[in-house]
This record gives structure tokens, C-alpha cells and sequence, in this order.
């Protein structure tokens, strides 16, 4: 049998075999049937089996970072960074990554319908749909403009002007923006106190000296990959510089734990600790050069409020006032910073205007706080404006409502009565991607394309236009709404008609920008078309600043705006009273869902809460000495009820709340595990009054005050911190600046980097001719925002495994940020020393992994890589007890892609079946294809020009990947830094990452 069997009749007959194995095994999972396109003549923008790149704009949230998305045979694998545009500078955050998964949800609405009067779906197709649409339309008449509203979210240049010509072609001027941070607050503080309504440029990166006042900078705040950026010039330690950052909140943020240092301030008294610092500052003699005249009057403004009053309003002790204020006027480039969710309380516009006033007498307007290059903001509705079109639907004046992208009955206050209001339009239209709860309430539903799907623009910053082009075809049977909009006035005729003549929103995109670019000549244009395309838009920025995104600008810009008269008489508002038994409600954005937008993409809710570690869930947080006086313990649920409502959570015990207030996350939460488009739970929504800052008219989501008690219930909060400290281990290290300048072994919590001797080995040594890959990571950079690992997740093809199978130890991530409390404090005002790490596979030399498999799955590169061999893996663990990092994971099922998630799989990674180990290798498809491409071109791999997916999608460039046999490669000059160090070390498993210790300024 052997002398007649040749190797193609063997595979044929293992491959019957093994097919006759599976036979009758009813616990085994049956293939994916996948169709075979034929790609004999391939297109001309794409081959096979090589990625296709195009530049685009991310709208996961209204950030507008610049994205580049990779295609393979048609279909999105992958987004980046793209690092040509000057917000993200090929960074990415971690809901910018997972909107592949929005492309591909399987619960997005894939097809038009309408409810009928029982409520019940009817699918409908796209003719008809707008056909019945256009009729209704035309049956208004003349008068059925005053009886339409458009109510959209943050749109693109583009579209927001075709919305508005759509409407005011049928006579309606009633077209409200809704975002649920509107910043309004913000921009009335800069009206009164310097006449200019806008959003200015913080640059941070300029700053030695940060003070934020509740304003969440790295978490989702106007713009986090810019503001990270920035923070990690300013912040991470780079050859012996760095500023310091303060920040001054009730509930320790993720910026909060990466700052020096934080003031846990009484909710809403932010603006007494501003005018506290200013007023020390100017009596003092701090203040920067003013004229006589207006250094008088501001004297006069900020005398009530001196260093002991503003201590009794905000419970900071008046020597700490004193000593920020001495310290941030000390400065050489001093910036603060206010405006976040937590100061939108009744008196955030009075906040805005005493932090205005603490940067303007220390000089920091025109140099950290820039107007001359400031946010694009549109109008965004304010309270006012959503309560007069509350009054008008229930007064039943709105005949026709369209809703695109907002989800205004999920995150308005319900006690604005939205949604009551909502039931009494006779037509709500949704022009929505994902069945939401204001979707749930409308009568017609045509879906909208993905941002990846379409064309569009859209501007960040003022003079930063973005531009969006389609990746791919459609997934789903959607139209954009600018089509849907162009075709319903075709369809109307007439007027509206011959005003809105375009055939596609592509076609009036260009035209758009041809008019706003003074491009004539159509060849003329067709050339600036096609090079902003590929550069993902148009930014006419300095030449200093061109390269610089907000907050990272060097220039030196000593103009400076004059006081408006208005802030003279300004009445900042009296301190408001509680009682005893009430706590301060503190609702903040969650980094991964931000207003509950992100909840329909599972790697989001798979991905630990970075603070507490928390996945699947919501939460109440409340602080130990709280959860010990009433007696409850973590995942006891407790009733939190306002004026306005009453939501149950389960306790989570967090030191780093104080001890009169109640923090919750929007947008968390999973009401129905196996659904990926809703996924919201609790809404802490329904606690807000609806009330208003009365200057700003911008919602109140801070300050509210709340009652809590015990329910009697429990619920399981799924964890994957295992421990919250150390140990004692040294993973995770930090020390003080000053420590730096004196020898690495003074510092006790860093051991020199050759701790181990060498000749100590029972492995023999290994020969890397060419290449050792190695990483190093920059504690000082790392923020612990979660990018890195969805950009693994997505690269890699990790699947998602649920709640259960996650609390059972099964979390599947190659890459988990540790996070650690060292130093739980005792005192009421301090924060406890939160430490964020990477851990991912260490790529060890001496490797305890390798030496314990049975099979050689396991095994040595000549490039140092441990490399896995999925083919060989028989499923015993072995290597898995034997590695002392734990980052090794095992399939224990086939786990599924609901199509069409199966597109999102990078086909240049296997996707592994059960009973097989898997782990990081550095993103090895990558390396081999860098090789590949040196080798074509007769060279050695260029220092950066290998970046595993982690590397490339970090906002702060914390993760460095290199060759280390290379002596110039920037890895290898980071690995022989003093201070740097191997986690465990001690084993001598000769790891390939270094880490270098975050450096603490206090």
C-alpha cells in the first residue's frame, strides 16, 4: 500500500476519512458554507490577496479623527489611524477601532420598513417606501413646511447643508442639531468673558503645567486622540522632561488616573476652586502683565472669593488651594482646562468663565488657549429649543418628523417627556443604521449607509475638512440619507425639484467642494479631487501646525484677547445645599460606549471597563466607607432614585469617588446577551431633571442629587482584574522623577535590568541571525484606554465569548491592559495610585512555554519570535500552566461570526477551531510581509517599518516595535534604558518587551 499510495491520493483519503469521523457527532459544529468568488479578472483598484487602502473619516463619535481603511477582495478587514491627518496622526481610540464591527453588525437594520397600526413590521422595498414618502410629502402642500422638523446628530459640512436646502426647499426652517455634549456651556463662558461663542485649541503638548476641572481630555472629551497625543508629549517621560497634570473631580477618571494628582472636589464646586486659585494668584502678585486699570477691576471681581472661602464651598483645604495656585502661576506654559461632563451642572457656564479667568491672569491666552485655531461646533439645540419641540408635538403642530442618527429618547432627561411627545407625531421617519429606542417609536425606517459605506465630509477643527468615501458596496439593502433625500425631492417634482437637481450626494459632495475650493476647470478639480481623497481632505494649516493636531503645537503665539466688559459684572452663583442623607449624582460618558452609541459592537463590551475592570455590565459606583455604613457588598443591587426617576445597579466599591457621591456609566450595559445593535441597560438618563444651566441652556448632568438604598438583590458583576495589587511583584512600576538622575537600583521599586546573571541558564543559548523583534513599552505613555486591544482583536480574529464564558476564566484578548491599585488611600481627598500595563506574550528567549509541549506547537523563530503552530496543538494546556504572564489562551469551542461578521476576518490570520492554544506573535503576518517586501527590494526591514496593529492604533505611541539586534532602532535604545526593566525578571525567561516605569512628578 505504501509503494502505490502517492501524497495526492493520501490527502484525498484522509480528507474522506476525516469527514466520515465527523459523521453522526451531534456535539460537533457544522462548517460555514462559504461561496467562492471568482476574481479571474480582478478589479482594477484591487489584487488578489493584497490589501487596498483607503483614507476616510471615523464617526464613531464627533471627534472626526482621520481613518485609513484596509480592504481585502472587496471588503473591509481592518481600520487604522491615518497618520496624514492632523487630529489623529495615525492614531486611533478604541471605539474608532471596533467600527468595524458596526459595518458588519447582523442586528443593523438591512432593509426599509414601516409599523402598521397594530405596531407590527412590515418590510418594505425601497420604491415604495419612498414613494409613499413623497406622497405624504406632497399632501402637506404649501403649509407643510411649518409642520416639519429634521432632527439629525453632529453631521458633515455637506450633509448638513443638504438637510437644511431639503428642508427649506419644502419651507421649513425648523432642522435641529442634538448632541448629547454640546459644549454649550463651555462656548457661552467664552462669550462673555472675551466676546468670541467658540471652542478654543488646548495645547496640551505646550503645557508644563496641567490643571483640568473635570474636563475627561483622554476619555471623550471634544477630542481624546488628539488630547492623548498631546498629553504623552507633555506628560510621558522623554529624555528627562515632562510637566505635571492635575486633575480636579469627584470620581477618579481614567485622566484622573493618569494625572500627578488629584483633588476630589464637592461636585459643582469647581468654580469656587478656579476662582480660589485665581484670586491667590492676584493678590499675591502672580499675575502676568495687565494693565493697572484691569487688574483693579479683576481684583475687585475675585476679592469674595479668597483661599479659606473657596476652601469651605469646595472642602479642598485652603493650603492646597494655595499651593496649585503658586505652582500653576509658577508655570512657564500653565494651562487649565474645564468643560467636561463632570462640571455640566447649573453652574457650568460660571465655571467656564472662573477658569477663563485663572488662564487669562497667569498669560495663557494666545499661547496654551488658542482662539486663532479653535473646535468647529455647530449649533447644536440647545434645551430651550428640545422643549419648544416637545411643546410643539404635544400640540400636535408637527406633522413629520425625521430622526437621523440620535437617540434622543435614550439620552435626554425623561422627565423632558420626549418620548410621551414622540407618540403624538403622526409621522416619525428614522433615517438610523441600528434599532435603538428612538427607532422602536418610528413609522417608517429607511437605514442609512455606515460611515464606512459612504460618501461625505466632515470638520473637526476649523480649517481640518475630512473627507469620507465608501470602502466597500453596501452590506445591507441601505441608501445614504443624502440619496434618500435627493430622490424623495425628485419624487415630489416640482420647486423642490429644480432646487435640489443633483442625482447623488456624491455629486453635490463635489459640487460642494468645488465651490468651497474655488476649483473652476473641471480638470483642475478632478486633480485636487483625487489627491484629497487620497490624503483623506483638505487642511490649510500653518506650516508650523501642519503636522500638529489640536493641543500639540510649538509655535509661539503671543497674541492675546482682551476681557469683554460682560465678565465685570458677572454673578458667580451661590454654594447649594444638601442634605445628609443625599448624594451627589455624578453620570459620566463610558470610554468605550461614550452616550450608549457604541453598546451595539461586542469587542466594546468585551473589552474591560479600563477603571473597574468591568465587562457586559452596568454598575453604580460608591465608595468603601459608604458601601460599609449601609452594609452592602460588590454586585448587591442598589435603588437610585432623584426627583426625576429611580434606576437599580449593582455596587461597585471604588476608592476613587468620594463619599457623597454615586457614579454611573452612559451607555452600558447589555439587556439581552446574543444582540449586538441594543445593548444599552440601565439609563441613568431617567435620573436627570430637566433643568438647565440658565446662561448656557445646556443640560445638567452633574450636581443632581439622588437617594440610595438596598433592594435586597444581587447581581453578578463579571470581573477580569483577578487581583487589584501587585503583590509585591513589580509589575507594574513607578517611580519619582528625582529618582532618574540618581542610579536605577536607589529607587525600590526598580531592579537593574541585568539582575540575572547570564551564565545562570539551562537553556542553550538561541542564534537570531538578522532579526530579534522585541517591544518596549513606555509606562509614562500608557494611558490604559483599551486601543491596542480592540486593534488586536480585530487584526487577529479574536472572537467574542459573552459574560458567562468570560467570568469562567475564557476571555480570549492576546492583549490585556492590567490595571492595579497600589496604595489605597485613607484620607477623604486622595486618590489611590492606579497603574495601567500591556501585557501581552513576552516573546521569551528562555521560553518555559516551549520546553513543555509535547508536540513542538510551541516553538523558537530564528527571529525570536515563540511562534504557535496551530496544526500541531493538541490541546494540553501544558505551555499555558507553564507560563508565568498567563497571555497564552485555549479554544474550548468553535466559536461563532454570525454572518456577516465573518467578513470582518483578516484572512491573512487563521481562524482557530477548538482544543487549540493561541497567542500574541506580534502581529507575524505583518513581519512577514515587511520581510517579504525588503527581501523584493534586496535590503533588511527598515527601523518602524513593521508596526503590529497595538503599535500602530495607540494614541500616545507607548508601544515601540523594532528590531533589537539593530543598535539604532528606537526599541533597542528604549531596552537599554537605565531605568527600564522585564516583568518578572527574576525567572529569567529573558523576555523580549521592556518596560520603562511610569515617572511620577510628586
Amino acid at each position: 500500500m505504501t509503494d502505490s499510495l502517492n501524497r495526492r491520493d493520501f490527502i484525498k483519503l484522509v480528507g474522506i476519512t476525516g469527514a466520515a469521523g465527523t459523521v453522526g457527532c451531534g456535539t460537533g459544529t457544522r462548517p460555514t458554507a462559504h461561496q467562492i468568488l471568482s476574481l479571474v479578472t480582478p478589479s482594477e483598484q484591487s489584487r488578489l490577496g493584497v490589501a487596498t487602502w483607503y483614507a476616510t473619516t471615523c464617526r464613531e463619535c464627533p471627534s472626526g479623527c482621520g481613518m485609513r481603511v484596509r480592504t481585502r477582495e472587496g471588503r473591509v478587514t481592518k481600520v487604522e489611524g491615518n497618520p496624514e491627518h492632523p487630529i489623529s496622526q495615525g492614531g486611533l481610540c478604541i471605539r474608532g477601532q471596533a467600527s468595524l464591527q458596526g459595518l458588519y453588525n447582523p442586528d443593523r437594520i438591512q432593509k426599509p420598513f414601516r409599523r402598521n397600526a397594530n405596531g407590527a413590521i412590515e418590510a418594505l422595498g425601497w420604491e415604495e417606501a419612498e414613494k409613499q414618502l413623497a406622497d405624504r410629502l406632497r399632501a402637506l402642500g404649501s403649509a407643510g413646511g411649518s409642520k416639519m422638523v429634521f432632527l439629525s446628530g453632529q453631521n458633515g459640512e455637506s450633509l448638513d447643508r443638504l438637510i437644511r436646502q431639503w428642508m427649506k426647499a419644502f419651507g421649513s426652517e425648523r432642522t435641529l442639531v442634538y448632541e448629547p455634549f454640546s459644549h454649550a456651556a463651555l462656548k457661552e463662558a467664552n462669550r462673555i468673558t472675551f466676546g468670541k461663542a467658540e471652542v478654543p485649541d488646548y495645547s496640551i503638548a505646550e503645557a508644563d503645567y496641567l490643571v483640568s476641572f473635570g474636563a475627561d481630555y483622554l476619555e471623550t472629551w471634544l477630542s481624546p486622540v488628539g488630547f492623548s497625543r498631546g498629553f504623552a508629549g507633555m506628560h510621558g517621560y522623554r529624555e528627562g522632561g515632562g510637566g505635571k497634570a492635575v486633575q480636579v473631580e469627584p470620581r477618579l477618571s481614567l485622566t484622573g488616573a493618569n494625572s500627578d494628582e488629584w483633588v476630589a472636589i464637592r461636585p459643582g464646586a469647581e468654580v469656587w476652586l478656579a476662582l480660589g486659585m485665581a484670586q491667590h494668584i492676584v493678590a499675591q502678585g502672580l499675575v502676568a502683565d495687565l494693565p493697572p486699570a484691569e487688574a483693579t477691576r479683576l481684583r475687585a471681581l475675585l476679592e469674595p472669593y479668597s483661599s479659606d472661602r473657596a476652601a469651605s464651598l469646595t472642602e479642598v483645604p485652603k493650603e492646597t488651594i494655595e499651593r496649585l495656585a503658586k505652582e500653576f502661576a509658577g508655570a512657564k506654559t500653565g494651562l487649565a482646562i474645564g468643560g467636561g461632563v463632570a462640571v455640566t451642572g447649573e453652574n457650568a457656564t460660571a465655571t467656564g468663565v472662573a477658569v477663563n479667568l485663572l488662564n487669562y491672569v497667569t498669560g495663557r491666552i494666545g499661547r496654551t488657549v488658542r482662539f486663532d485655531r479653535t473646535f468647529e461646533m455647530p449649533d447644536i439645540a440647545g434645551g430651550k429649543a428640545l422643549r419648544d419641540l416637545v411643546d410643539s408635538m404635544n400640540r400636535g403642530e408637527i406633522e413629520v418628523l425625521f430622526i437621523h442618527h440620535t437617540n434622543p429618547v435614550y439620552n435626554l432627561p425623561a422627565q423632558l417627556g420626549f418620548a410621551a411627545a414622540l407618540r403624538k407625531v403622526p409621522l416619525v421617519v428614522s433615517l438610523g443604521s441600528f434599532p435603538d429606542e428612538t427607532t422602536d417609536l418610528a413609522h417608517l425606517v429607511l437605514p442609512d449607509h455606515t460611515p464606512l459605506e459612504q460618501w461625505g465630509d466632515y470638520s473637526p477643527a476649523a480649517e481640518v475638512h475630512s473627507l469620507m468615501q465608501p470602502a466597500m458596496n453596501p452590506v445591507f439593502d441601505t441608501r445614504s440619507a443624502g440619496d434618500v433625500l435627493l430622490q424623495l425631492a425628485k419624487q415630489v417634482g416640482g420647486p423642490v425639484a429644480e432646487t435640489l437637481h443633483w442625482g447623488s450626494f456624491e455629486e453635490y459632495l463635489k459640487d460642494t467642494w468645488k465651490e468651497a475650493n474655488g476649483k473652476a476647470a473641471e480638470a483642475d478639480f478632478e486633480a485636487f479631487w483625487r489627491a484629497s481623497l487620497w490624503r483623506g481632505g483638505r487642511w490649510n494649516l500653518p506650516a508650523s501646525d501642519a503636522s500638529s493636531p489640536p493641543g500639540q503645537e510649538k509655535t509661539d503665539r503671543k497674541a492675546k484677547l482682551a476681557l469683554s466688559p460682560q465678565v465685570f459684572a458677572f454673578q458667580f452663583p451661590p454654594a447649594p445645599a444638601k442634605a445628609e442623607n443625599e448624594f451627589f449624582l455624578h453620570v459620566y460618558p463610558s470610554t468605550r460606549h461614550y452616550d450608549g452609541r457604541g453598546a451595539n459592537k461586542p469587542w466594546l463590551h468585551e473589552i474591560p471597563d479600563p477603571i473597574t475592570n468591568i465587562v457586559w455590565d452596568s454598575w453604580v459606583e460608591v465608595h468603601p466607607e459608604t458601601a460599609q455604613r449601609m452594609g452592602v457588598a460588590e454586585g448587591d443591587v442598589l435603588l437610585v432614585e432623584s426627583s426625576a426617576g429611580k434606576v437599580e445597579a449593582p455596587v461597585y466599591i471604588y476608592a476613587g469617588v468620594r463619599r457623597d457621591t454615586v457614579a454611573i456609566p452612559l451607555g452600558m450595559g447589555h439587556e439581552s446577551y446574543g444582540r449586538y445593535a441594543k445593548g444599552r441597560g440601565i439609563n441613568p438618563a431617567v435620573l436627570l431633571p430637566a433643568t438647565l444651566d440658565p446662561l448656557s441652556g445646556g443640560p445638567v448632568w452633574a450636581g443632581v442629587k439622588v437617594k440610595i438604598s438596598r433592594s435586597g438583590r444581587r447581581a453578578e458583576l463579571v470581573r477580569t482584574d483577578g487581583s487589584t495589587t501587585q503583590l509585591g511583584r513589580g509589575i507594574s512600576q513607578i517611580i519619582p522623577i528625582s529618582a532618574l538622575t540618581a542610579a536605577p537600583a536607589s529607587s525600590p521599586e526598580v531592579r537593574p535590568l541585568e539582575a540575572a546573571p547570564e551564565n545562570l541558564s539551562m537553556y542553550p543559548q538561541h542564534e537570531h541571525k538578522n532579526y530579534r523583534w522585541g517591544m518596549a513599552v513606555n509606562l509614562s505613555s500608557c494611558t490604559g484606554c483599551g486601543a491596542c486591544v480592540a486593534a488586536c482583536n480585530a487584526e487577529n480574529n479574536i472572537p467574542v465569548v459573552g459574560k458567562e464564558l468570560i467570568g469562567r476564566g475564557r476571555h480570549m484578548a492576546w492583549i490585556r491592559i492590567e490595571r492595579y491599585f497600589e496604595n489605597v488611600p485613607t484620607s477623604p481627598v486622595s486618590a489611590p495610585d492606579v497603574r495601567f500595563s500591556p501585557m501581552m506574550c513576552q516573546q521569551c528567549d528562555n521560553a518555559p512555554c516551549e520546553t513543555v509541549c509535547p508536540v513542538f506547537a510551541t516553538m523558537h523563530s530564528e527571529d525570536g519570535l515563540n511562534l504557535q503552530v496551530y496544526n500541531r496543538c493538541v490541546g494540553t494546556r501544558y505551555c499555558s500552566n507553564n507560563c508565568p504572564y498567563k497571555v497564552r489562551e485555549f479554544n474550548w469551542f468553535d466559536y461563532e461570526f454570525p454572518a456577516p461578521l465573518h467578513l470582518q476576518l483578516n484572512p491573512d490570520v487563521t481562524v482557530r477551531t477548538k482544543g487549540i492554544m493561541e497567542k500574541c506573535t506580534f502581529c507575524v503576518q505583518r513581519i512577514r510581509e515587511g520581510k517579504d517586501h525588503a527581501k523584493d527590494e534586496g535590503r533588511m526591514v527598515r527601523d518602524g517599518e513593521i508596526v503590529p496593529a497595538c503599535a500602530q492604533s495607540c494614541p500616545t505611541r507607548a508601544i515601540v516595535f523594532g528590531n533589537m539586534l539593530d543598535p539604532n532602532s528606537a526599541v533597542s535604545k528604549m531596552a537599554k534604558a537605565q531605568h527600564g526593566y522585564q516583568v518578572l525578571e527574576d525567572l529569567n525567561t529573558r523576555p523580549a518587551i521592556t518596560y520603562l516605569p511610569r515617572v511620577k512628578r510628586i
